[in-house]
């Protein structure tokens, strides 16, 4: 996946900012940058953009809305807190983010259009396309148990556990924590977060709350604020200014860039596939103008006299039809004659079969004497002259021959019977 660049914007778009680029997890892979936007821009190529706002200029709550979320929840949220705000909802931008199971509240976050115009105009203006825009107060680790305060220049931003961020003026610490924590800040275990520059200049008023917490711990962030907030990129928990009618407009060619790789493959994966079905399809062209060549070489060696052309079946009835004449006396019909009279008699089998144009010579098997005359006279009744020529008993068998002719070719003189 691609790393991402994340940048700190200064409350006046024109003021320098800070960045960082961080893996896939929100984990640092370089130490913060300070520079001009245009600066950040040129190392933006290939990385994806998060951005942060100052949290002063951005208004987090939450609210109970009749819809889950989605655009609904976009277009109703304004309505929702319209009693709440001073401004005209008209000039506020609303984006909604995630709902909590619990207290069935969405989070939203409100900031002016004006504002809005303002930072998306600049990061335009220096290529940068990003894919989030949040409140630095948004990225706070929600930790069990525990209120996180992080100080940023003139912001304090506070979270209590399971609780909406908020944004107060550090103009006085320990007013700013009374008036967001109330009189539980006594029961509060407080997690401090600061850079040491912000440190040395509020250390006092910090040092006057300690004591007035259930605890205290304080952490100083020698590499600036980004690594604590970046690390909460990846958690999903934080409301995404760019909705509505921000949201990122992506292009053909963007998204193209994204998946070439993806496409390179795939056509070269239906590339590969084609050409194997092609190779197959040669294949058994080649394997079945074989076997038409084998067909046709049985079929001549077969039909003596045989042209070799058309359908190798077709010419195999024809020349039966040809030697025929065309009539009943033909092949096919002596053929269905005999299986007729042998299969009405138990046990009897033909064993040889000599076909000639004046008629057929059989060999068959049968339990007696008695089976081989009733299947002898089933022919005759079937329009046949049948002769049995010999019979004897082999075992427990009974072999014998019988001579079929059509009535028209039989021979006038009495059939020989065996004895």
């Amino acid at each position: 996946m691609a790393e991402w660049l994340v940048l700190q914007l200064s409350r006046k778009p024109e003021d320098q900012c800070g960045w960082m680029f961080a893996d896939e997890r929100g984990q640092p892979l370089s130490a913060p940058r300070v520079g001009t936007l245009a600066a950040a821009g040129q190392e933006a190529a290939g990385r994806r953009l998060a951005v942060l706002v100052p949290s002063g200029d951005v208004l987090m709550t939450d609210v109970e809305l009749p819809v889950k979320s989605g655009v609904r929840a976009q277009q109703v949220a304004p309505f929702a807190l319209e009693e709440q705000l001073a401004a005209d909802i008209e000039t506020l931008h609303f984006a909604v983010g995630p709902r909590d199971d619990v207290s069935n509240k969405t989070s939203v976050a409100v900031v002016t259009r004006d504002l809005m115009r303002q930072w998306t105009e600049a990061l335009e203006a220096a290529n940068l396309q990003p894919e989030i825009v949040c409140a630095e107060a948004a990225l706070l680790p929600d930790n069990p148990g525990h209120t996180v305060v992080l100080l940023d220049r003139e912001t304090l931003n506070a979270r209590r556990a399971g609780g909406t961020p908020l944004a107060l003026s550090a103009a006085d610490v320990a007013a700013a924590l009374e008036a967001s924590l109330g009189p539980d800040l006594a029961t509060e275990n407080v997690i401090f977060y600061s850079t040491p520059q912000d440190w040395h200049r509020h250390a006092s008023q910090i040092e006057a709350i300690r004591p007035r917490c259930a605890s205290f711990k304080a952490q100083l962030l020698n590499a600036g604020i980004l690594p604590l907030l970046a690390s909460q990129l990846m958690s999903g928990q934080f409301v995404n200014l760019l909705s509505g009618d921000y949201a990122p407009k992506r292009s053909l060619g963007s998204d193209w860039r994204r998946w070439r790789l993806a496409a390179s493959l795939a056509a070269a994966l239906l590339v590969v596939h084609v050409s194997g079905l092609s190779y197959e399809w040669v294949q058994q062209r080649h394997s079945e103008q074989q076997l038409d060549d084998a067909i046709g070489q049985v079929a001549r060696n077969a039909i003596p006299g045989d042209p070799g052309t058309g359908s190798v079946r077709a010419r195999v009835q024809a020349r039966l039809a040809s030697q025929s004449g065309g009539s009943a006396a033909g092949l096919l019909p002596a053929l269905s004659a005999v299986a007729q009279a042998v299969s009405s008699v138990n046990g009897a089998t033909v064993e040889s079969l000599n076909y000639r144009k004046e008629g057929m010579e059989l060999r068959l098997k049968a339990h007696d004497a008695t089976s081989l005359d009733r299947i002898d006279q089933t022919l005759r009744n079937n329009g046949y002259q049948a002769d049995i020529t010999s019979g004897a008993q082999n075992g427990a068998d009974y072999e014998g021959h019988i001579e079929v002719h059509t009535a028209a070719a039989a021979d006038p003189k009495p059939a020989r019977r065996s004895p």
